[in-house]
């Protein structure tokens, strides 16, 4: 058996065993939109961010003939972790072996090779056309194997279908036996969706997102900064947990009529729209699209993107919950689409609108779906603590994995947006709202001084439009780019209309290029107006004689039909 050294293990001496599967026949079909959705990520995203790692301990005693038949026994009894994807088609293989990696750990090291293997694993991209959608490898501590490391993608599988997997793994490991695998398997859900019923939703969830765009901030946290410099993603994550926050919780959620977790949203929702001073707040949630019996324990990825949008401009909490309320039933119900009409949709309405739409604020509620190991309950009125960073392509995202006995969040926050001292303010500050609201009804105007969250500051060159914050500094850089350095200015009318003068190019010419340099500039947007000058005027005098224009409201549809500061 391969024995790791004090760094940790030795690629060269690595072994593996075979773990043979065994299905129906090799066949092959459509992928279904989850499939879709996920591999498009799969191949663009960094793989930390689309690859599930679990580590597990194995029984004492388990040789690793048993861990090869179990894993076997996982494969034969799921298509959708033998299924490779060739562009729209994935190929179920009918019976085959995934090779299984063995790594010795020396004494004491066993934790430390398995972290180092698995991030190895993780952070490698799955080829999706050749190779199956998991990965397992096995650590030894002497002769004994110790623990047991899988790596799927999100094409595989979505947080439940692990979940799935991993229940069944506890039992197939232990040799206890297990009910009859979900009967539907990808290619029969790829049929059923080509169905005229799913096509019907397919497009009523489109309308649903294209109408949330187009009133919807770009970014809930406008940063002046491009997404380049961020490419890993890794974020901080604070632990905020309460008891008393759960027993205001019940009571809040009692007496609105709306779910604990749309009340957490609410209070989610409010607090960043308040911190950013923005008046409409636009969150993804992650969706499971499981509420059917038959897809309960579907291994597959079924979950996608719900997007909520609600209008700030609330008297009372209580208002802000049934807003929320109202806006995740009607994005859990327009949750499943096919991603790539769906990127067709975003790109046309960020071509129109001047933007680059962020999925920058995230919640997930995970309190029904996990089930925690027993705690002690918090030792304070709210506990907080940080966990190791992980990776996450948002600026902020909230996971709520208990909701009922303790309110139980992680809150994940980019650096660049907020300091961890913020972020405590932040998580902390929503559990007190939480507290407060289980008392009654709380005032707008009071949540400020309950929760301790206040606007940030931002100097002049700072301007609403569009439902957007945007910099002009930001915006004339990326004019300045997009004309490559020749002579331009960006000005503004008193209701936020950008207007960029120039003294070459076409408008047509110089908006595509604003639009191609946007992504990850979340505080700029290319202007809705363009002027050509006569060659020859530079910096204050830019201006002379016109020489042509481009205005969305005529001759060109640059940018929405008038500018919306709501």
């Amino acid at each position: 058996m391969p024995s790791g050294g004090e760094a940790g293990f030795d690629m060269d001496t690595v072994i593996t065993i075979a773990a043979e599967y065994t299905g129906l026949r090799t066949r092959q079909g459509p992928v279904t939109m989850g499939q879709a959705n996920m591999a498009r990520c799969v191949l663009r995203d960094p793989p930390l961010h689309m690859n599930f790692r679990v580590t597990k301990h194995l029984p004492e005693g388990t040789p690793l003939s048993a861990v090869a038949e179990a894993v076997g026994r996982l494969l034969s009894r799921h298509e959708g972790l033998r299924a490779t994807i060739h562009s729209d088609v994935q190929v179920v293989a009918g019976a085959g072996s995934l090779p299984i990696e063995i790594h010795g750990a020396g004494t004491g090291l066993l934790d430390e090779v398995a972290e180092e293997v698995g991030l190895r694993m993780q952070g490698t991209r799955f080829d999706l056309e050749a190779e199956l959608p998991i990965r397992v490898a096995v650590v030894t501590e002497g002769e004994a194997p110790r623990l047991v490391i899988f790596v799927l993608p999100h094409t595989s599988v979505d947080a439940i279908g692990l979940a799935t997997v991993m229940r069944e793994w506890e039992r197939l490991i232990r040799g206890i036996a297990v009910p009859a695998p979900c009967p539907m398997q990808p290619l029969d859900l790829a049929t059923a969706e080509g169905s005229p019923a799913t096509l019907r939703r397919n497009t009523a969830a489109l309308r649903h997102w294209e109408s949330g765009l187009r009133r919807a901030p770009q970014s809930m946290f406008a940063i002046d900064e491009a997404a380049e410099a961020d490419a890993d993603a890794i974020r901080p994550r604070l632990r905020i947990r309460s008891a008393v926050a759960a027993e205001a919780l019940e009571a809040a959620a009692s007496r609105t009529g709306a779910s604990r977790s749309a009340v957490t949203l609410a209070a989610l929702g409010v607090l960043v729209g308040l911190r950013n001073s923005q008046r409409t707040c636009v969150i993804a949630s992650l969706a499971s699209n499981r509420v059917r019996p038959e897809l309960r324990d579907y291994v597959g990825p079924l979950a996608q993107d719900a997007l909520m949008t609600a209008d700030l401009d609330v008297p009372t909490f209580d208002e802000a919950v049934r807003r929320f309320r109202g806006a995740s039933l009607s994005g859990y119900q327009h949750s499943r689409f096919d991603s790539v009409a769906l990127w067709e949709v975003i790109e046309a309405v960020n071509t129109e609108r001047g933007v680059d739409f962020a999925r920058d604020c995230v919640f997930n509620d995970m309190s029904g779906v996990t089930l925690p190991e027993p705690e002690p309950a918090p030792f304070a009125e709210i506990e907080c603590g940080w966990l190791p960073s992980a990776s996450l392509p948002a600026h902020l995202a909230l996971w709520a994995n208990r909701l009922e006995d303790v309110v139980d969040l992680t809150l994940w926050i980019d650096p660049r947006v907020m300091s961890r001292a913020e972020a405590e303010g932040f998580g902390t500050g929503l559990v007190r709202l939480l507290i407060a609201a289980g008392d009654g009804d709380v005032q707008a105007s009071d949540i400020a001084n309950i929760s301790g969250i206040s606007p940030i500051e931002r100097d002049p060159r700072w301007i609403y439009t569009d439902s957007c914050w945007v910099n002009l500094g930001a915006v004339e850089r990326l004019v300045g780019e997009a004309v490559q350095g020749r002579p331009h200015l960006v000005t503004h009318d008193p209701d936020g209309r950008l207007t960029c003068h120039v003294t070459s190019g076409t408008p047509e010419e110089i908006r595509a290029a604003c639009l191609a340099l946007l992504p990850g500039r979340t505080s700029a947007m290319a202007p809705h107006h363009y002027v050509v000058h006569a060659p020859g005027h530079t910096g204050a005098s830019l201006y002379g004689p016109v020489v042509t224009e481009g205005d969305g409201r005529h001759s060109t549809s640059f940018g929405p039909s008038r500018v919306r500061n709501q």
